[in-house]
């Protein structure tokens, strides 16, 4: 089993879903975890143990990324993983969608990993090197059941993909890896609002036919930011079911 022993990692999204049980497994796993939401968390903080810290900030901010760089930094001197969980998904066909929200999917979806990496690489760089995994999205290859509306999510989450590739390439020199990982539907409190027939015409799709869990999704992740994973970077690991079988 990868260890996580010494390792500074910051999850987004880390209150719930699969932020939550990626946080919960690398703790487990030794790592000093902080989680970064929109709201302080101290009692997720508190349960998901080993020191996990609550950080309250909004990850398309600039100044509440540097605020999030410096905390890390003062509470436990370096940071080593940068996991990006957080997400949105709202659901708009083409002519339901508002110019607005259109723009906030891509500023969450997709802003918010640029914006952090500007902010958490230089830690990275004084502790030698890191690993920065974005939750993506299979969605980017999968046909989606008629009128699901998830132009804005599908394309927000195709331009992480690529940013992870570009990032990859520029990071290398500083011992830094960044992949992507896509989870298939999974069981979430985001995903409560999508009714039952809908999840269902997906996962009957799959090879293995159920939901996915945060625990499926962390696993992977763990591996990724694990010293294991040092000679990979600028991969999209799909994590699905066997959805997309590529």
């Amino acid at each position: 089993m990868s260890t996580h022993e010494g390792k500074v990692a910051i999850v987004t999204g880390g209150r719930q879903g699969i932020g939550r049980g990626i946080a919960d497994l690398l703790a487990r796993r030794g790592a000093k975890v902080a989680i970064v939401n929109r709201t302080d968390v101290p009692d997720v903080a508190e349960a998901i143990g080993n020191g996990a810290i609550s950080i309250a900030a909004d990850v398309t901010d600039e100044l509440d990324w540097a605020k999030v760089a410096s905390e890390v930094e003062q509470r436990f001197g370096r940071a080593d993983i940068l996991v990006h969980a957080a997400g949105i998904y709202p659901m708009a066909t083409l002519d339901e969608m508002t110019s607005e929200e259109w723009h906030r999917v891509f500023s969450v979806n997709l802003d918010a990993h640029l914006v952090g990496a500007r902010a958490i690489v230089p830690l990275m760089r004084k502790g030698g090197g890191g690993s920065i995994v974005a939750i993506a999205s299979d969605a980017v290859g999968m046909v989606t059941p008629p009128g699901m509306g998830f132009s804005h999510y599908m394309a927000s989450k195709m331009g992480v993909v690529g940013l992870v590739r570009a990032l990859a390439n520029e990071l290398a020199a500083d011992n830094i890896i960044v992949n992507a990982v896509h989870p298939g539907i999974t069981d979430t409190e985001g995903a409560s609002g999508m009714p039952d027939e809908q999840k269902a015409q997906v996962y009957m799709m799959q090879a293995i036919k159920r939901l996915g869990t945060p625990a499926d999704i962390a696993g992977p992740v763990a591996f990724l930011t694990s010293d294991d994973a040092r000679f990979v970077t600028g991969q999209t690991l799909v994590v699905d079911g066997g959805l997309m079988r590529l």
